[in-house]
This record gives structure tokens, C-alpha cells and sequence, in this order.
């Protein structure tokens, strides 16, 4: 007797020895890139990198497969450590019955063994192996964790494996909508996948696939009727391709995060919709040779994307539209889609007051002439005006005002990452395109000017960690640190909202204010030099929608524009949405301040017409109204006169709007009402304290390169004047030679050599301004 104890002491020492030799069964396979929407359907896959569509290990399994899973291929595996001897003896006796292999007598954790090898040939040695790693196998895993590396693994045939890439290539849904018809099939096919699989040999399936549901229903497991029903349903056909709902956001996930489940934000619903209608407008674009456009929907208070169609997903097979490319995270150039930051920029930092008249005339630089896309002059405008009706050239002035490396480090602040360059690269061509942005980080830095308002609406607080880019996946609920110098304060925010909300519909929106379901919409569009990009951005307080319309090549289009080619497809697309209100106004931050009704500006002694408007407290300390001053009228108000030629007795002092003389040329256009200056009496002397004439070009110490024709000869350049009175005459000097006059229309020709030189300009009364400027070479 206590030799056979030893002899089975001896034997489980052994035993336990080969067990805890034994490999644990472990799968380094590569894994299939799989991406779900926020509620967990499939929005898109990637193959695996061998070519196999293997979906990374699921966190739990369907219990109709399950069922069908244990009662077809191991009916003890919840008894049994991983060997179930009585089948194993079975198995033998068959085997050494037929001469042959006939039976394995497996259970599901030693086919989870033998996966883990490779599926190599069946031998005894194999079997052994299979056997002692099994029972290592449930002496470290549990039960289930054991079942979903079975159905992760498992071959389904073709080139699909694991459990929920065979759903959705053969039902075309998730694992857990199986019927039990459909997880019966699933559940037999590993058995044989080389063999049988849907579209092949499907009366041999079909009769391992009724089998099991006759058994279940024999155990009690389903009913007769369910059993009927499920015996009725058809087998599947041939393998289904895999959903492809946001083609362009797998394949960014795929390149960036490769063999992994991420489970987006992504409303699945809103994003078919919105695909719709990116095709749909495509389709129209490419009337004009426009193949490409791109759509983004942010929800401003978490900052997760709700929609992302990188690109139009109609069909081309030649593969010469680009249509691959995705365009959300691609930098384009951006016309004038910058504009309200800077708008923004100058009101946080108290240098300008929403409504402050800014220049609009012809203007000029070295190598760079920014123009009006109407090619028009307003001679002067309000800033907020300005921004809404998207005038190129009060945006470049205001861009002087900020200057462009204050500018560039408000855009970093903001969460632009594409403007690398320093910013003498950019210049004053910044705001007008000289940049690119990525249609990504435009609506994450439009999202969080909006979330930064609604936050210091209820929070009263600013934190930094409201200037972020759009997510993909949710977080974990961050720690919020307080920004005592937020890149952009609330009230600017608010004005520049309260701005765009002014910019005119496309012809598609005519008459939006007379629905009253029509939602109060911020946004802006933008158009690049050439025509190769148009923008629109719109913003509301619940989401922003961001649109990208051109060629992915870079080919420009005539008749492409930000207003016609994309925001159609912005305003399509706020229409899926729930109307979100419209921002309240700050209560911190912001005062009612008295505001010179002409100009915009901070009210002046001398401004007669007041009123009152709220401005960002900061802008307490911007300048006061410079375009008043007090003149001299006589007794009949029609002249001025000075005591050059009346007693002080009979002047009546009166405060006058006063423009420089080359913004007042353009905005008495504009402006019927804006009254010039009366004349002088005669017998007055011109006291010169109005200049009645200025210099548009050359800019102040210029200094100018003159390039040659195409002939080689020497181009001219253009010095202007704008004058006060339309019919004066401009007498012009060079270096003090006479050069010629100019009546109405002052420009004049002029060939300058290398070097320093000096314009004088007389007009016919007798005012002289001179220029000076520097020719610094020519071709």
C-alpha cells in the first residue's frame, strides 16, 4: 500500500512538474484596428497587418453563443480543470477502433492551447502538450476569461477569425444581436472553417447548424417554437464587407493607434446623416471640378466630436480625386477664418472697442497689397462691421495694431500647432491666409472660445484646461487649474459672437429669421489666395460645425468661396442639430460705458453724439475719440473763420467729425450724411490745423524695390494722395523737381533710381506734405 502512494505521489509530482513546465497559451497574433461609435456599434476596421480580420480580445460574450458555444463543443467545461478524462478515453478508444484520427476529444480550453501553437498537426506528442498546458491554463485564468480567448481566436473561415469579426462579416451586426439561429452557426463553424463556412458547403452547415439547435432544444435550453423559428431563418451567404461608416477616422486611428478597439464619440446616427449630406454637396460641387470636402461636429461643453466625415466617400475608382484623404487633420491655407481671433485679441487686450472706426482706403506694402474681395473702400469702418462683412484690408490694419508676433503667440495660446514658423515668415499676410490651419484645430479653437463663455457664465472662473483640441474617446474628469490670463477674456468671446452672429446667409438661408425654429448661429467663412480652399465655421452654445470645401491636390477653382462651396453644407448640417440659444452676455468683466456715436471710440470732450454700449472692461484704457475737434463758424454756421478775420466775439465754437483726409475721400461715399468741413470765409487764412491732403503711398520711410517687365525695362512706381476737396489740383515734386500736376484723381508715375528720395506734393492753395522714401534696388 505505501508503495503505490509513492508511486502516486511520484506521479502527481511529476504531473505537477509538467504542468508548471508546460507553456500558458498566449496570442501575439497582430490584431485588427477597430473603431465604435459612442455606442458601441462598429463604425469601421482595419485588417490586421497578416491580412486576417482578428478584432482585438471583446470584454464579454453574448450568452446565446455561449450556450451554443459549450453545448456543441464541450458540455463539462465549467466542471472539468481543463482535461475531461472521460472524453479523452473515448476519444482513444475510437482513435485505435478505426485505425485513424477520427476523434479529438478536446475540450474548449485545450483547443485555446493548441490556437495558442499555431494549430499545429494532430499527434499524440501535440495532444500531450495541449493537455498539460490546458490544465496550466485554468490553474491562471478563469472560466470566462478562457471562453473569450476561444472566441477571440477561433478561425471562422476565409480570412476571419474570433467571434465578432465572423458577426459582422457574415450577419452584418454585433455579436450580441445573434439570433440563436445565428449564434448556433457561429458556434459550429470552428469546427471545420476550411470545410464549411457560409457560401460554401452550406447543407453541411446547415445540418451541424440545426443539429445543435435540436439538441438545445432537447435540453430544455430553448423552446419548440423558438427552435422552429430558428431551424427557418436562412443560413448566411457570402461574406459581407465590414461597416464603414467613417472611413477617413478609422484609417487616422488605424495609422496612429494600429491593433487597437477604440471606442469613440462618435453619434453614429448624426454621422451617417452627415456623410449624406457631404456627398450630396460634393456632388453638386463637382460641377465646378471640386471633388473634396470634409465636415466636423464638436459639442462645445466636453469638446467631443459628434460626426467626422474627413472627406466625400463617392465612389472613385480611378482613385484620381483624392477622396482617400483625410482632409480634417490636413493644414490648408485659411483666408480669412483667423479673423475673429484677432478681432478677439485686440478686445481682451483693451487696444479697441467693438465698434471703433477702423481704416478701409487703399493700402500698401512692400511685396504685399491687400485688397477687399469686392475690391471696394469704406473709407472707414466699425471694427465689428468690419469683421462680419470679412474686409481684408481693416484686418490688416487691426493686425498692425496687435502686431504679428503678438498675434502668432495668441494663436499658440488658442491651440493652433501649424503656424511653426517665426513671425517675420508670416508678416502681415497672417490674417489673410499667409498661414495654414487644419480644419482639426479650427474647430477646436472655435469650440473653446465658446466653452471659456459658458463656463465664466455659470463658473465665474477661468481655467486653462478649456482651451483644448476636439476628443475622440472621452476622459476622465480633469482637475481644473485657474487661468488668471486666459488667452481670450469672456467678453471679447461674447462681442466677437455677437458680431459674427451679424454676417450675412448664403442665398439659401434667405428669410432664416422668419422660421422660428431658425437657431442664432456665430460663424465665419474664409477663402484662400487661388481659390483652393473654402471654409465655414459656425458656432452656437451647444456645438460647433466646421466645414472644408476645394481640391485635396491643391487646384484652385474660380467660383469656389467660403460662403458659396461650404457654408450651404454648414447651415445643411445645423439643421440636424437641437437649436442651443444663444450665449448670455458676461456679467463679470464688462462695463456700460459711454461711446462717441461716430466713431466708435471712447467719448471725447468734444464728441457731441453719445451713446452707451457695453465694452470689455479693459477697454476703459483705449484711446479716446481722435476724429473730433473744435472749429471756428461764423454768425451763419456755413463758414469757418479764425481771428485771422473775426473778432473772438463772433466765432461760435462748434465740435466736427473729422477724418484724415484719405479716409474721409471713401467714407463721404458711403456715407451721405458725413458733413466735410466748411470752407473759410473770405479773407481768412488757412490755419493748417486740418491737414487737407495725405500720402496713401509710399508708407512712411518706405523703402521699395522697382521690378522689371517682361521686356526688361525699368516699372515705375505709384505714389498716391487722397485730398480733401475733389477738384483741387496737386502740383509734384521729386528731389525738388517739378514732376508734373494732378487734378481729381492724384497718382503719379514716377522712375526712381537706387537711393534715398523725397516727394513734395502742393496743392493749389498751398499745403505742402512731403514723403520720404528709399529704392533699394530693382531687377
Amino acid at each position: 500500500m505505501r508503495i503505490v502512494l509513492k508511486i502516486l505521489l511520484g506521479v502527481g509530482v511529476v504531473l505537477i512538474i509538467c504542468v508548471l513546465l508546460a507553456p500558458v497559451p498566449s496570442f501575439d497574433k497582430p490584431l485588427s484596428t477597430v473603431v465604435e461609435a459612442a455606442d458601441g456599434s462598429l463604425l469601421g476596421a482595419r485588417a490586421a497587418g497578416d491580412g486576417q480580420w482578428r478584432f482585438p480580445t471583446p470584454d464579454s460574450l453574448p450568452e446565446k453563443y455561449v450556450t451554443c458555444l459549450i453545448n456543441y463543443e464541450d458540455r463539462w467545461f465549467w466542471w472539468h480543470p481543463g482535461v475531461n478524462p472521460v472524453a479523452v478515453i473515448k476519444a482513444l478508444a475510437d482513435n485505435i477502433r478505426a485505425g485513424e484520427t477520427v476523434r479529438g476529444g478536446s475540450t474548449i480550453t485545450m483547443q485555446v492551447a493548441r490556437l495558442a501553437r499555431g494549430n499545429p498537426e494532430r499527434t499524440y506528442s501535440e495532444k500531450i502538450i495541449e493537455m498539460l498546458s490546458a490544465l496550466k491554463l485554468e490553474l491562471f485564468r478563469s472560466k470566462r476569461k478562457i471562453l473569450l480567448l476561444y472566441a477571440a481566436n477561433a478561425p471562422f473561415g476565409g480570412n476571419t477569425v474570433g467571434l465578432e469579426a465572423a458577426a459582422w462579416r457574415y450577419t452584418g451586426r454585433n455579436s450580441n444581436d445573434l439570433t440563436w439561429a445565428e449564434a448556433a452557426t457561429l458556434a459550429v463553424l470552428p469546427n471545420a472553417p476550411s470545410l464549411i463556412y457560409p457560401g460554401r458547403h452550406s447543407e453541411r452547415l446547415q445540418e451541424k447548424r440545426d443539429g445543435l439547435l435540436l439538441l438545445l432544444a432537447k435540453r430544455k435550453i430553448i423552446d419548440s417554437l423558438t427552435c422552429s423559428l430558428a431551424i427557418s431563418e436562412p443560413l448566411p451567404d457570402v461574406a459581407l464587407p465590414m461597416p464603414s461608416l467613417a472611413p477617413h477616422l478609422t484609417s487616422r486611428i488605424w495609422i496612429d493607434d494600429p491593433g487597437k478597439r477604440v471606442k469613440t464619440t462618435i453619434d453614429p446616427m448624426l454621422q451617417k446623416e452627415v456623410s449624406v449630406l457631404v456627398n450630396s454637396h460634393q456632388a453638386a460641387l463637382e460641377g465646378n471640378l471640386i471633388y473634396n470636402a470634409a465636415a466636423l461636429i464638436v459639442e462645445v461643453s466636453s469638446g467631443i466630436v459628434l460626426a467626422y466625415a474627413g472627406n466625400s466617400t463617392l465612389p472613385d475608382t480611378a482613385g484620381i480625386y483624392g477622396r482617400d484623404v483625410d482632409m480634417i487633420p490636413s493644414p490648408r491655407s485659411t483666408g480669412s477664418i483667423m479673423k475673429p481671433f484677432l478681432y478677439a485679441g485686440l478686445l481682451t487686450a483693451g487696444e479697441m472697442l467693438p465698434n471703433a472706426l477702423i481704416p478701409d482706403i487703399p493700402t500698401r506694402f512692400p511685396g504685399f497689397r491687400p485688397e477687399n474681395s469686392d475690391f471696394s473702400y469704406s473709407g472707414a469702418v466699425p471694427a465689428g462691421d468690419a469683421l462680419a462683412r470679412s474686409l481684408n484690408i481693416p484686418a490688416v490694419r487691426m493686425l498692425q495694431m496687435m502686431n504679428e508676433e503678438r498675434f502668432l503667440n495668441l494663436l499658440h495660446r488658442v491651440g493652433f500647432t501649424t503656424f511653426d514658423k517665426p513671425a517675420s515668415h508670416y508678416g502681415l499676410s497672417l490674417i489673410l491666409g499667409g498661414g495654414e490651419a487644419s480644419l482639426w484645430e479650427l474647430a477646436g479653437a472655435y469650440a473653446s472660445m465658446a466653452r471659456v463663455l459658458n463656463n465664466i457664465n455659470t463658473g465665474k472662473e477661468y481655467h486653462a484646461e478649456d482651451w483644448h483640441e476636439p476628443r475622440l474617446v472621452n476622459i476622465e474628469e480633469q482637475k481644473l487649474t485657474s487661468d488668471p490670463s486666459p488667452p481670450l477674456t469672456a467678453p471679447a468671446i461674447w462681442l466677437t459672437y455677437e458680431a459674427l452672429q451679424r454676417v450675412n446667409r448664403p442665398e439659401t438661408e434667405t428669410g432664416w429669421r422668419y422660421f422660428g425654429n431658425a437657431p442664432d448661429i456665430a460663424w465665419k467663412t474664409g477663402t484662400s489666395f487661388g481659390f483652393r480652399d473654402a471654409w465655414a465655421i459656425g458656432t452656437t452654445p451647444a456645438h460647433v460645425v466646421a466645414i472644408w470645401a476645394g481640391n485635396a491636390d491643391g487646384e484652385g477653382r474660380p467660383g469656389l468661396s467660403g460662403i458659396s462651396s461650404a457654408a450651404p453644407l454648414l447651415f445643411d448640417i445645423f439643421r440636424l442639430l437641437e437649436p442651443g440659444g444663444w450665449f448670455a452676455r458676461p456679467e463679470e468683466g464688462m462695463t456700460l460705458t459711454e461711446i462717441c456715436a461716430a466713431s466708435g471710440f471712447r467719448a471725447g470732450p468734444d464728441c457731441n453724439e453719445k451713446r452707451e454700449e457695453w465694452i470689455p472692461s479693459a477697454g476703459l484704457k483705449s484711446e479716446a475719440c481722435p476724429y473730433h475737434t473744435v472749429i471756428n463758424l461764423d454768425t451763419t454756421g456755413k463758414y469757418r473763420v479764425n481771428i485771422s478775420c473775426t473778432q473772438p466775439g463772433e466765432m461760435i465754437r462748434s465740435s466736427w467729425f473729422v477724418l484724415p483726409p484719405a479716409m474721409e475721400y471713401y467714407y463721404r461715399m458711403r456715407n451721405p450724411a458725413y458733413r466735410t468741413l466748411p470752407p473759410f470765409r473770405q479773407g481768412c487764412t488757412d490755419d493748417r490745423q486740418v491737414p487737407a491732403m495725405e500720402f496713401l503711398y509710399p508708407p512712411r520711410d518706405a523703402k521699395i524695390f522697382i521690378p522689371r517687365s517682361l521686356q526688361g525695362q525699368l516699372m515705375s512706381m505709384l505714389p498716391e494722395i487722397a485730398h480733401r476737396r475733389r477738384n483741387a489740383v496737386i502740383y509734384w515734386h521729386l528731389d525738388n523737381r517739378y514732376i508734373g500736376m494732378t487734378k481729381h484723381m492724384h497718382q503719379m508715375e514716377l522712375q526712381v533710381n537706387k537711393g534715398e528720395h523725397i516727394i513734395t506734393a502742393t496743392d493749389d492753395e498751398g499745403m505742402t506734405i512731403s514723403r520720404k522714401f528709399i529704392c533699394v534696388g530693382s531687377l
